[in-house]
């Protein structure tokens, strides 16, 4: 058995929930050096250096290492897509953005201690993550990617003003409601042709396309119930030829999934899904902008470990 490398490595977005990381990781530092646990922590200071950080730190050693990001979503992308192909990497996450989809739907911790606990305590599982390739551009996903009116929310999200003063409320995830609104009178559904495992679907007024690996997305709605991690498929979630109205009937029952009963919104499940839009419009993995138009999504079956509540396996 791979040995375990005992100190946890940390890697903080000090910009993330409103700087609220910060306090998020001075609380969890006051347990680790109460408690003598090692640990190294790096701060990042720009887009893409949380990535660049963990190549750095798993090239360095082959034991299995804990890999930690505190911030959202985002940061927790960058890690996954710096760890993929190390696989002596354990990832885990300290929930401290907007979203924090990961820690609701990989890893369902509660708190940052009850989150500690899990990281010191090694419970980890072998989860399938999603490839993607979009304008020449190769990256993963550990919870969905999408296209269409989800891409150019979290594109908005992320720029907006609003977004610190609704971390400031605690109520973070809310700008993603705040700015569909706002787009439901702006944004134009768009011509998409969807293939999944070679089964060519071509679909009118698309309003968005989402390839999921878990079921949540958006912070917190359930987009995708019956998404499993470790069953070697990725689902499709397609909404296209509906009003507005029926739209914000989607948006109210995918709270708790029930959006999966409604005519025109569509279920796939496969391992191979190609999306083209006859447009003009964004992609996102994970919320972070990755391209446009045209993406090739393929699942990676047991791709990474994470540290996750139900299976001891070191």
């Amino acid at each position: 058995m791979q040995r375990l490398n005992e100190t946890m490595y940390f890697i903080v977005n000090p910009m993330a929930g409103n700087k609220g990381s910060i306090k998020t990781w001075k609380k969890v530092e006051e347990i680790l050096k109460s408690e003598d646990v090692p640990y190294e922590v790096f701060f990042t200071k720009e887009k893409g250096h949380a990535l660049r950080l963990t190549k750095e730190i798993l090239s360095q050693t082959n034991q299995k290492t804990r890999m930690i990001a505190v911030g959202g979503d985002g940061t927790l992308h960058e890690l996954v897509n710096g760890a993929a192909e190390f696989p002596h990497a354990i990832i885990g996450s300290l929930a401290a953005g907007s979203g924090n989809d990961y820690v609701r739907g990989v890893q369902k911790t509660k708190s940052a201690e009850e989150a500690l606990s899990l990281f010191r305590d090694n419970v980890v599982r072998v989860i399938d993550i999603g490839q993607f390739e979009t304008n020449g551009q190769t990256g993963y996903f550990m919870n969905s990617l999408g296209m269409g009116i989800d891409a150019e929310i979290s594109y908005e999200a992320d720029r907006s003003p609003l977004k610190k003063w609704f971390n400031l409320v605690k109520a973070g995830k809310l700008i993603y409601l705040f700015i569909f609104i706002k787009k439901l009178f702006t944004y134009r559904p768009s011509y998409m042709n969807l293939t999944v495992d070679g089964s060519v679907h071509q679909l009118k007024k698309v309003w968005f396309i989402v390839i999921a690996n878990q079921p949540y997305f958006g912070g917190g709605m359930k987009i995708s119930p019956k998404s499993k991690l470790d069953d070697g498929m990725l689902d499709v979630i397609a909404v296209h030829d509906i009003s507005i109205m029926k739209l914000l009937t989607v948006f109210i029952t995918v709270l708790w999934g029930g959006h999966l009963n409604i005519n025109n919104v569509d279920f796939f499940s496969g391992k191979m899904i190609q999306i083209k839009n006859f447009g003009s419009v964004k992609i996102q993995s994970d919320g972070e902008i990755v391209g446009m138009d045209e993406v090739a999504v393929e699942v990676m079956k047991e791709k990474i470990c994470v540290m996750f509540k139900g299976r001891i396996s070191l």
